[in-house]
């Protein structure tokens, strides 16, 4: 069981893992022991799986491509070795186990469609025997908030991965958000001494990396499942788009929402949900169908788990 202080760690961590012990410490009012102590048992207790780098893989020149798929006749051995092969492949970005019309939805990266189509049809043809079906989309924009459900008082916030243009980096740049995005609360000495820099030029190249949108912030990977909540996604189909900014201010204020997405070629308005169980989603979604008439239907997926967390394209 986990208390109100760990709830409002594993907040805290879930926005900035970056923020020290100390820091922690004089925002939550206890002692920098305490937070040590309460950390390490949510890692041991794998409620913290791991740490990561929030990266806007737009600003480094890529899209992403959002993919939905279902099994048929799948071995469970074959099923797990497939997702293994995810984990070691650099195509394969952000990757979740899905319960629902799909069984798991991951993003690809792309630098141009024929590079894609080229990877894309590998994939295909090893494994086509075993997909029932599959959909495809491109990727917009990620809109990441807090999780607002742990805590009683939190600020308005966000991220957005996937805005702008490519903007200029170089292989230094691009090691360190490699080691950053493997874990996010790696030390800037360890960083130094494998990138062969001062920890002075690399607390400047960290600074830059923000400055220029690449490096939006570093975030705690947290099983859910063992805070006794459930992880939806739910898509909406639109007959209008006339409030759909306001179903967007909807999102960032609501606190069992936690990510939004939008894609082209896919639903209209996408939510990720932490909540206590499928009546109250049921309440938020009768919520959300009452404020906006123009929601022709819905579908909801529930996450099972997360395969791969990573937001960092594959070797330069």
């Amino acid at each position: 069981m986990i208390d109100e202080l760990d709830k409002r760690i594993l907040f805290e961590l879930n926005w900035d893992c970056r923020q020290t012990n100390s820091e922690l410490s004089k925002k939550l009012k206890v002692s920098k022991q305490v937070i040590g102590y309460r950390i390490a048992q949510l890692e041991k207790d794998n409620i913290i799986k791991s740490y990561h780098a929030m990266i806007d893989w737009r600003k480094l020149g890529y899209n992403s491509i959002r993919v939905y798929l279902k099994w048929k006749n799948i071995p469970p051995l074959k099923e797990d070795e497939i997702y293994e092969i995810l984990k070691k492949d650099s195509f394969f970005m952000w990757t979740v186990k899905f319960e629902g019309d799909f069984d798991i939805a991951f993003y690809l990266w792309t630098e141009s469609i024929p590079e894609f189509s080229i990877k894309w049809f590998k994939f295909l043809s090893k494994y086509r025997k075993y997909i029932m079906k599959y959909e495809l989309y491109e990727s917009v924009n990620m809109i990441h908030y807090p999780m607002k459900c742990l805590i009683k008082n939190f600020l308005i916030e966000e991220k957005i991965i996937g805005n702008g243009n490519k903007v200029s980096y170089d292989q230094l740049d691009f090691k360190i958000l490699k080691m950053l995005t493997l874990n996010g609360r790696i030390s800037v000495v360890d960083i130094a001494n494998e990138v062969k820099l001062t920890p002075k030029a690399v607390i400047y190249r960290i600074k830059q990396l923000k400055n220029k949108g690449i490096l939006l912030g570093f975030n705690a990977l947290i099983d859910t499942n063992k805070l006794n909540l459930g992880f939806y996604k739910v898509d909406f189909y639109l007959n209008s788009f006339n409030n759909l900014e306001k179903m967007f201010d909807f999102s960032k204020l609501n606190r069992n929402i936690i990510y939004r997405m939008r894609t082209i070629g896919g639903p209209d308005f996408e939510i990720e949900v932490l909540i206590e169980n499928p009546d109250k989603l049921k309440e938020l979604i009768d919520l959300i169908r009452k404020n906006f008439e123009e929601i022709e239907y819905y579908r909801i997926h529930r996450f099972e788990y997360v395969i791969k967390q990573v937001y960092l394209p594959g070797d330069k």
